[in-house]
């Protein structure tokens, strides 16, 4: 029935594709069909020659929606990738915590095969290995750009199955600028933005900061939540060709843990600091192009989650860094042909401190370093035809040396049809937790692999339509899984996993002048093995409309079928269990009263669904928020 469903809206979408329609002069080029995106070379190149299957949410799309959690907003407009969530604001982090990200039924729990990058920064934990969902807010985002199969070959370990590129706006208007959101909605759920900008011919910065709050909805179990972040940003135009930007940014946040329903908690809390940034050195000459970025990322984080401790007392506390170089130097050898060459340097880890009782506690201290060296290239064959093809050369303190290809083509055929091919390999390498942290630590662990080949078929028609097929084949190897070793009595992390991915995914926007933009998105995966926090068919459709210059109207479905959850996230043992089938409707709106002030409400879960991510952590019925924002 599912396939049934899923094949129906591909029929649909083809015959729309070819239907003769008239042609419109006005083709709403705020939704460009032709956009340029970083994420698949690391220098920015024309999404239509690359054979990659990129996602871009456009910056209109991010102006619109910019009161929606950046990870619920990249699933809802993403096929394939999938976040999970448990409570109305808030993910959380360690046992029961939500915000897991997978791309193609590749991600983990937590999130260690899907990379979030900050413009191109690697963000990750040092121990854990894994990104903070609760630290990505819109400060400034220009864009987001979603790599969906493996980004290994560019962006190194953690990208097996895909990558999230967070791209943020460094273009200032000259002069001084402020906008100021409020945002207040059901369950005392409040959120303070002030963003601050000035730009001049030389230098320009901003300066972010942001405050979240709510009481949460549980009336069994406590999950309320708090956070404080913060960012800034200056850049300096060393000269016409030369600029060097500096980037700093902290989060702090403190967010309950409300446990399974059946099981309700009041007084499990984590409070977890964030802070790092980076300095980057970009130099754009006539052939060649230099990118150089420095960067740190560190953490201070206090856990309770032992009901043998006092509820004021944190049973684990950590701190954690990572520390990285990402260079590369681009020729521009041809007008569209041009060759890469990169150096990466990670080095992370950290110390964790497990208490066993108030006066003892194991403490962890361990460091890893990758170096890896990469060499990409992009040639332009007879005028349509463009291939891309690169090779990756790592080395891991514990993991050993590892060869990453990828090779692919896009060619461009007539009538405005695209045809893509790909191969590309992925890996993960064990995290300080897989290998010194907690029972089931295992030093001689291999990376987890992946191998991925798709094909795409993209057609545009006469400039107000545009939809892409992708069908793809993913395998993935060693995966790192806790099992019972009977001469040791334990659990033992060991290299034994493995699944194949077979699917399918379309997406495309239909542009339809003066006042609607509708853009769909549908992904269907068939696992050989079941794999937990990925769907076997997710949907998404969301139509805009503007009726009138100053108001914006969204209507967002999704529907969701075929999750698996953990049944008890709490234990080692896994036991899955499937979630029922799920539909959701939002509706969003905002309205400019003037250049200095605009309105804004969302009404999420229109039709009051009850529904599940997690087993056991029921969603919110239907909820609203308003806001107001004022802007100089």
């Amino acid at each position: 029935m599912i396939q049934v469903r899923y094949f129906s809206l591909i029929l649909f979408l083809s015959i729309l594709t070819n239907a003769n329609q008239p042609v419109f002069k006005d083709t709403l080029k705020v939704f460009p069909f032709d956009p340029v995106v970083v994420t698949g070379t690391r220098v920015e190149m024309p999404l239509r020659e690359l054979p990659f299957s990129i996602s871009q949410i456009s910056e209109r799309i991010i102006e619109e929606q910019t009161h929606v959690p950046l990870l619920d907003l990249v699933s809802e407009n993403v096929p394939g990738l999938f976040v999970t969530r448990r409570t109305n604001i808030g993910y959380g982090v360690a046992s029961g915590a939500a915000g897991g990200i997978s791309i193609r039924g590749v991600g983990g729990n937590p999130t260690t095969g899907v990379l979030v990058l900050i413009d191109g920064r690697p963000d990750i934990m040092g121990v854990f290995g894994h990104p903070l969902s609760d630290a990505y807010l819109f400060y400034a985002v220009k864009e987001i750009e979603v790599m969906r199969g493996p980004a290994s070959l560019l962006y190194g370990s953690n990208a097996m199955g895909g990558a999230i590129n967070i791209i943020t706006e460094h273009e200032r208007e000259k002069g001084y600028h402020v906008q100021l959101p409020l945002r207040y909605g059901s369950y005392n759920t409040g959120q303070f933005t002030l963003h601050q900008s000035y730009g001049s011919d030389k230098w320009n910065g901003a300066l972010s900061t942001s405050y979240r709050n709510s009481d949460g909805y549980r009336t069994k179990g406590r999950d309320d939540y708090t956070s404080k972040s913060g960012n800034l940003e200056a850049r300096y135009f060393l000269s016409s060709a030369a600029q060097m930007t500096l980037n700093g940014y902290f989060s702090d946040y403190l967010v309950y843990d409300p446990g399974q329903i059946s099981a309700p908690i009041s007084d499990h809390w984590y409070d977890i600091l964030r802070y790092g940034g980076d300095l980057t050195f970009n130099h754009a000459g006539k052939q060649l192009e230099s990118d150089l970025k420095v960067h740190y990322n560190a953490g201070d984080h206090m856990i309770h989650d032992d009901d043998d401790f006092s509820a004021d007392t944190a049973n684990y506390t950590s701190t954690d860094y990572t520390l990285g170089l990402v260079f590369n130097e681009t020729w521009h050898y041809a007008e569209k042909s041009r060759l890469t060459a990169g150096f990466d340097f990670r080095k992370y880890g950290g110390d964790a401190n497990i208490r066993a009782t108030a006066n003892s506690s194991t403490i962890y201290q361990n460091d890893v370093k990758e170096i890896s060296g990469l060499i990409n290239v992009q040639h332009q064959l007879l005028n349509s035809l463009f291939v891309n093809g690169g090779l990756r050369y790592t080395t891991h303190t514990t993991a050993g040396e590892w060869w990453i290809p990828a090779a692919g083509f896009s060619w461009l055929l007539p009538r405005q049809w695209t045809l893509k091919v790909q191969y590309a390999e992925g890996y993960r390498n064990p995290t300080i937790k897989d290998l010194y942290l907690f029972n089931p630590a295992n030093e001689n662990l291999l990376p987890e692999t992946s191998q991925n080949i798709e094909m795409s078929v993209e057609k545009r028609y006469r400039g107000f339509l545009n939809t892409a097929l992708t069908v793809y084949n993913t395998k993935v190897a060693n995966l790192i899984v806790p099992a019972f070793v009977p001469s040791l009595g334990r659990p033992l992390n060991q290299n034994s996993g493995t699944a194949e991915i077979k699917g399918a995914e379309i997406e495309g926007q239909l542009l339809l002048p003066p006042s609607f933009v509708i853009n769909w998105s549908a992904g269907y995966s068939a696992y050989s093995e079941i794999l937990t926090g990925s769907p076997e068919l997710k949907m998404n459709l969301g139509i805009r409309y503007q009726p009138l210059k100053p108001l914006r109207l969204t209507l967002q479905a999704e529907y969701i079928d075929g999750l698996y959850s953990d049944d008890n996230p709490y234990d080692y043992a896994l036991n899955p269990v499937r979630l029922d089938d799920y539909f959701l409707l939002d509706f969003r709106g905002s309205y400019d009263l003037s250049k200095y002030f605009s309105l804004f409400a969302e009404v999420k879960n229109l039709l009051d669904r009850e529904y599940e991510t997690m087993a056991g952590f029921p969603m919110p019925g239907i909820n609203f928020t308003l806001g107001i924002t004022a802007r100089y």
